[in-house]
């Protein structure tokens, strides 16, 4: 099916169950999000030096893109996410890899013990939750004390607005209409109140500027002040007294 020819409504998450088949191929819906995992972990490492034997939580895994560098870290993953098909084309992408596991499940009430995980990685996904200060709230309860939330999100600004929803979304098309509602997306000021409230300290922000792609087709990404469209970020559950 065709994406440019698909059109949906607002933050209409139907994208992730009717494109599942798209997650690993090399052109689609989803191509670019592979391209971010590089950077991503760039700035996800200088928190984590070793992931080795960590057992981490990916929240709204999709087809598995993030598991599965996980999973190459050495880490034991959880993938977590709503949409059932894009969790079978992770499961039999990941063929047999017993260190990732998936299960069906919404963010804001996750199956899992208090406590359980070592990190939480969730990127792509707080602007398309219904409510952050939830979804946080359940990062921070499977946290061990200490443990770290990773992520990214897009800044709510007139800007990402232009950027996300009317070039890539209406013009350039890369991705399919209705993904995103401008009106999800999160403030910096407000992701640190949220991750505060939630009982989060050492927040890290940090601008997540892709300037362009490079010879080699991996994207060009630069860490710096300007969080106007997206931004990354880590943040540590509090340690108990």
């Amino acid at each position: 099916m065709s994406t440019k020819a698909l059109v949906v409504t607002p933050n209409d998450l139907g994208i992730y169950d009717r494109e599942a088949d798209h997650w690993w191929r090399p052109v689609g819906p989803f191509a670019t999000l592979r391209h971010l995992n590089p950077p991503r972990f760039r700035f996800f490492d200088r928190f984590i030096p070793s992931w080795t034997g960590l057992r981490v939580l990916d929240l709204g895994c999709g087809g598995g893109l993030t598991a599965e560098v996980l999973a190459a870290r050495g880490s034991c993953v959880i993938g977590v996410d709503r949409s059932l098909p894009s969790l079978r084309v992770a499961r039999r992408h990941a063929a047999g890899d017993l260190t990732i596991g998936y299960a069906g499940s919404d963010a804001g009430a996750l199956a899992l013990a208090d406590g359980s995980v070592d990190v939480v990685v969730c990127v792509d996904v707080l602007e398309h939750v219904p409510s952050v200060p939830q979804v946080l709230a359940e990062c921070a309860r499977v946290l061990k004390p200490g443990g770290w939330l990773l992520f990214d999100t897009i800044n709510r600004t007139w800007l990402a607005r232009m950027v996300v929803v009317w070039v890539l979304e209406h013009m350039v098309r890369t991705i399919p209409r209705g993904t995103h509602d401008w009106r999800m997306f999160i403030t910096p000021a407000e992701m640190r109140g949220h991750l505060d409230h939630a009982g989060f300290t050492d927040l890290t922000l940090r601008g997540f500027d892709v300037v362009g792609r490079r010879r080699d087709g991996s994207l060009d990404v630069h860490f710096n002040d300007n969080t106007a469209i997206t931004y990354i970020g880590a943040a540590r559950k509090l340690e108990t007294r």
